[in-house]
């Protein structure tokens, strides 16, 4: 677990570009490889593989994907070349967190970002492994709707829709995922778009999978569902309106439950008990290097996704809607596990490199 060491924000300040700036503390990060970047006139910096430098006054880069050659800006304005990169042994490294004013300090006088993100609360996520969550940019998109990866036929696709009202607060989110690599391919949100819109949208996503799948002249392996829950009964009388048969794939809805009394609606009820289950799930899937997230949007919500009471939420002023719409297609992935072994696979909780073999039993015959 990550420790804090709180400093006194009068006594302790930091060079940035704005000059010396308070900070609140510095943060244990645990014990990880470390790089040793080497520059011209014998200046140096020791760092974790995603460490982000910066090559000019805005732009950054992770430490592993610098080369000899590459440059980096300096406290005197100056860029330095790197000379030399070698890897270092495992250490226990640290860094400063909540810098005032910015995300950006000197370090060996060579500019770099400290952590983005609290980690005074208690988030469903490490707040180690937040911190190697990078995220990167669509490689597409479809108005809008963020797809990060292009369509394997291969591969089964899930799509989830967690809806809202649409006039403007809680945002809408749509999630899409691939089985059994669980990667985050695409997502959708927005807080302004109405319900039937929202569907449509859904829609839309579903057909464009379709497409990409039969131009490769393969079988369409995709299911989509809509959390059921208040403003989710919208959502479904809507689908009923467009006609569920106008979307590509299977509607897939929880199984009903023996002696269950309430009235079965499709889709999935969220429940304390289911998310909290839920979000048991997606810590483990993470947290194991089991799920791949891509969305730089949906990574700021996981920083933001912290304890409250005997479940998680956002923070007070945040949303965790695409969250929660990662959460829909992961309680789908669940019920999909029953009859796809590659699924079940991922999805337990035994990881095979966890698996120690027994010890050899020797016998003496003498």
């Amino acid at each position: 677990m990550t420790q804090i060491f709180k400093s006194n924000l009068r006594n302790h300040k930091v060079l940035t570009p704005d000059g010396f700036k308070p900070f609140a503390g510095v943060s244990l990060m645990g014990v990880k490889p470390i790089l040793r970047l080497e520059f011209e006139h014998a200046r140096w910096i020791e760092c974790t593989f995603n460490h982000k430098l910066y090559i000019n006054d805005t732009d950054c880069k992770l430490a592993k994907d610098f080369e000899i050659g590459d440059s980096i800006v300096t406290s005197n304005g100056d860029i330095k070349l790197i000379s030399k990169i070698d890897l270092k042994k495992e250490e226990a490294v640290y860094d400063l967190i909540e810098v005032v004013d910015g995300h950006r300090y000197y370090a060996n006088s060579l500019l770099s970002s400290n952590c983005e993100f609290l980690v005074f609360d208690e988030t469903l996520i490490s707040s180690i492994k937040l911190s190697d969550l990078i995220g990167k940019e669509p490689i597409m998109k479809m108005g809008q709707c963020r797809w990060y990866k292009k369509i394997n036929p291969k591969h089964t696709y899930l799509v989830a829709l967690d809806p809202s009202l649409g006039t403007g607060g809680d945002p809408a989110g749509i999630q899409i995922l691939e089985l059994p690599t669980f990667e985050q391919v695409g997502e959708w949100h927005h807080n302004l778009t109405t319900i039937q819109g929202q569907v449509r949208i859904l829609r839309d996503i579903c057909k464009f999978i379709s497409d990409e799948c039969t131009a490769k002249g393969a079988t369409l392996s995709l299911y989509y569902s809509v959390e059921n829950n208040s403003v989710g009964e919208a959502a479904l009388v809507a689908m009923d309106e467009l006609g569920e048969q106008s979307v590509p794939g299977l509607f897939l809805s929880e199984p009903i439950k023996k002696g269950h009394v309430r009235r079965y609606r499709k889709g999935f009820h969220t429940t304390h008990s289911s998310k909290i289950s839920i979000c048991a799930k997606l810590k483990h899937l993470i947290e194991t290097n089991r799920m791949k997230i891509n969305s730089k949007p949906l990574i700021s919500e996981l920083k933001a996704f912290v304890a409250k009471g005997l479940s998680f939420e956002a923070k007070v002023g945040q949303h965790d809607d695409l969250v929660s719409s990662v959460l829909l297609a992961l309680r789908m992935a669940m019920v999909l596990q029953e009859w796809d072994p590659a699924i079940y696979d991922k999805m337990r909780e035994e990881a095979e490199d966890e698996w120690i073999m027994p010890l050899p039993i020797y016998i003496n015959t003498f």
